[in-house]
């Protein structure tokens, strides 16, 4: 086992990763990728902080296959009564997007609930976690370019969560690079408990529908809650969804 020493953490290459998660390393890549792993590149090659691989070591794994990106928005799309989203698909992908929506509101246990989402929902956006100052955060999320969601957004879905210091949103990926040097978001955080914005990256031609808003619905601040590590968040997420 090769450990490597960043900041005051310890880090793990791609090929450790995979042996402590029983996977591939082009599935570590995917995930590191697609940001469900936090990770940094150094002298090109990716380093995966060792806390978040033992976090995921512990979540169970759910059954059924992830959705494509473009699925995922379609069921989220049904879950927060967007029915003109869905109006240009064929009469069996909306019959399909309707099911799979009907299949995540049925799981009864909080803790299934969001391994579930998680599972069927995790390709709809990339994750990219960052630090920015404090000051800076109220200004962000006034951003045009941003949905506010998750722990940015329970309060006006009437959940209970209270969360400070933070900020959470969508935005595209074009419009990403701009807000990372306007607001001096920072991904390269030693402690992962140190990133305070978590911003959603979606494809620019992908969920056109969600960017008509300033925030996003229950049901897309419900997925962005179970997928967070923190069991407050996640509960509340759970919550939030057995309501839609």
């Amino acid at each position: 086992m090769v450990l490597y020493q960043v900041g005051t953490m310890i880090h793990l290459s791609v090929a450790e990763a995979a042996q402590r998660l029983q996977v591939s390393p082009r599935r570590v890549r995917a995930l590191l990728e697609s940001g469900r792993l936090p990770g940094r590149q150094v002298a090109g090659r990716w380093l995966l902080p060792a806390r978040a691989v033992e976090h995921r070591q512990r979540a169970a794994p759910a059954s059924g296959r992830p959705l494509s990106a473009a699925s995922a928005w379609h069921v989220l799309a049904v879950l927060a009564k967007e029915h003109d989203a869905i109006s240009y698909l064929s009469a069996p992908a909306r019959s399909r997007a309707r099911s799979r929506a009907r299949e995540l509101r049925r799981m009864p246990e909080p803790a299934e609930m969001a391994r579930q989402w998680q599972s069927a929902l995790g390709r709809r956006a990339r994750i990219r976690d960052f630090y920015a100052h404090p000051s800076v955060l109220e200004g962000l999320l006034s951003e045009p370019a941003i949905v506010r969601s998750g722990i940015s957004a329970a309060r006006e879905h009437g959940s209970e969560l209270i969360v400070l210091g933070g900020a959470e949103g969508y935005v595209r990926s074009d419009d990403l690079p701009r807000l990372e040097a306007e607001y001096a978001l920072n991904p390269y955080v030693d402690a992962p408990q140190s990133n305070n914005v978590r911003l959603h990256v979606v494809a620019d031609e992908q969920a056109r529908w969600l960017f008509l808003r300033h925030v996003a619905p229950a049901a897309v601040v419900a997925a962005d809650l179970m997928e967070r590590d923190g069991p407050r968040d996640r509960a509340a997420g759970s919550r939030l969804a057995s309501r839609l």
